[in-house]
């Protein structure tokens, strides 16, 4: 019998074996890149930096979100108020809460007059005929409107109506969940429900526990990342998944720097990733060829969207390319010979923002790159514009008088 117990419970142990090597390898690993002897000092003084910024990024959001939830409680009790006390308002501030109403319901609500006495709403002028019926119900629920007398006019085809013309928009509130940014009290309460799925799924069935799991993890990453799913995914996100901007200051006047960018060729000087750039005839194509994963090289085609002579180029890559982005640059003058560069890159990755952040752990961060090569952009321009003032007979500035 004891036999039998022993052979049934070494593969139930075997998990918690798995999960044990698996925590050692990664406390191993931990160790060893921290008390590594040539790095491990910076690798422990930039762990310890990074902890105690995390501690004021937490301290702020608590902060935050304590002001959020009372400006909410507070909110909360005003409608309240507004709900039971509303209804002893004046017709003046009557009318100008039905005026309000209207302006979330119907896309023209200048084409309306509105006229209040003894609480009772006349409605007179023009208006679209898919909107009457969602308007009208709209100001019945207004507190303190005993009824409503609608004399407007309602337009199927409103091109004979002036007062109709032009493109309006109703401004109808938008959900909290449906909106691109989250508040701070919806991240909390997103990310609560997130753990109480996770921790639900213990309990459930297989197929359900998946999706529970699935639906906690989803739910989550919204919250914490506070962007869109599709922004995190990458999926419908277009060029605009992860959003990445720099800036460097050089000492040079933009039209110098500018004969360099114009026609990308101090691009594949500059930038390693970057192997060679040719630019069409017409000038309105660019083709680029660039260091991909494992050293692949990686073909793409970008479109001029923008050029502002001497001043900004911007562009765009053409459709089907494997990563879809948009960028620009340009050249800000400071005085005194020096130029603000601004480079700004918006792309969508595999996985979107989601590939965007396991890459920048796992050390290809585009923005640290990007902040590299615009220091090597600076120490190229600054040293051609040496060689220039000194090929001119101009004796440089010798160091230390």
């Amino acid at each position: 019998m004891s036999t039998f117990r022993d052979e049934t419970a070494g593969p139930s142990r075997l998990p918690g074996l798995l999960k044990a090597a698996g925590v050692g390898a990664c406390a191993g690993a931990a160790a060893a890149y921290l008390l590594d002897p040539a790095r491990g000092r910076a690798r422990r003084a930039r762990v310890r930096d990074k902890a105690a910024h995390a501690t004021h990024e937490m301290r702020d959001g608590a902060a935050v979100l304590s002001r959020d939830l009372g400006n909410r409680g507070r909110g909360a009790g005003a409608a309240l108020r507004y709900r039971f006390a509303g209804r002893s308002a004046d017709d003046r501030v009557l009318s100008e809460r039905v005026r309000a109403e209207l302006g979330r319901h119907i896309s023209h609500p200048h084409a309306v007059r509105v006229s209040v006495h003894d609480h009772v709403v006349t409605l007179e002028g023009d208006l679209l005929a898919e909107e009457e019926e969602h308007a009208r119900k709209a100001v019945r629920r207004i507190p303190g409107v005993k009824a409503v007398d609608a004399r407007w006019t309602p337009h199927v085809d409103p091109s004979g109506v002036p007062t109709l013309q032009g493109r309006g928009r109703p401004r109808e509130p938008v959900p909290e969940l449906r909106q691109q940014r989250w508040s701070p009290t919806a991240r909390f309460v997103a990310g609560l429900c997130a753990a109480y799925a996770l921790a639900a799924s213990r309990r459930l069935p297989g197929p359900l526990a998946w999706i529970a799991r699935a639906a906690g993890v989803a739910v989550a990453a919204r919250a914490l990342t506070n962007l869109p799913l599709r922004r995190l995914t990458g999926i419908n996100a277009g060029r605009n998944a992860v959003d990445v901007s720099e800036a460097v200051e050089i000492t040079a006047p933009p039209e110098a720097i500018w004969k360099l960018v114009s026609d990308y060729s101090v691009f594949a000087e500059v930038m390693p990733d970057v192997y060679e750039v040719r630019r069409s005839p017409d000038g309105g194509l660019s083709h680029w060829m660039i260091k991909g994963p494992a050293g692949v090289p990686i073909r793409f085609d970008a479109t001029e969207t923008k050029r502002d002579e001497g001043k900004e180029i911007a562009w765009k890559s053409t459709e089907g390319q494997l990563i879809a982005h948009t960028g620009s640059l340009r050249l800000v003058d400071r005085g005194r010979g020096r130029t603000r560069v601004q480079v700004r890159f918006t792309y969508n990755p595999v996985v979107g923002a989601a590939g965007h952040a396991v890459a920048k752990l796992l050390g290809a961060d585009p923005g640290h790159k990007l902040r590299q090569d615009l220091s090597r952009l600076k120490r190229h321009v600054e040293r051609a514009q040496e060689r220039r003032e000194t090929g001119r007979g101009e004796r440089p500035v010798a160091v230390g008088g």
